[in-house]
């Protein structure tokens, strides 16, 4: 039993969704037909393999990122050691260290300094 109510309260929407079936032979015989079409109109390309799906991301991976990584790990390592062998002051020296270097880090140089 509900209560009326001035407050007007959405609907629930109902999920739907339409399944895709992959079916190997179906996909098979289309990427052939499509080889056999393009090879008698001269468009044949080299990289062609039949029945072949790629589901990998090409992507590129930066660099620095495991030295990052590596070194981000190793400062909270020392942090966390140097707050177990020091307690609280080692937190203290963070909170006075961290405003210093962004300080240096952002700082816009000067214009005798060219």
């Amino acid at each position: 039993m509900r209560f009326p109510s001035f407050i007007k309260v959405p609907k629930t929407r109902r999920f739907e969704i339409e399944p895709r079936y992959y079916d190997p032979v179906k996909e098979q015989i289309k990427e052939r037909t499509e080889y056999i079409r393009r090879e008698m109109e001269g468009g044949h390309s080299e990289n062609y393999s039949p029945g072949k799906i790629s589901f990998q991301r090409k992507t590129d991976a930066v660099p620095n990122t495991s030295l990052l990584q590596m070194l981000i790990a190793a400062i909270l390592g020392c942090l966390v050691m140097g707050w177990l062998y020091f307690g609280n002051d080692a937190l203290y020296v963070l909170w006075l260290a961290v405003p210093v270097y962004l300080y240096f880090r952002f700082r816009k140089p000067s214009r005798g300094a060219q």
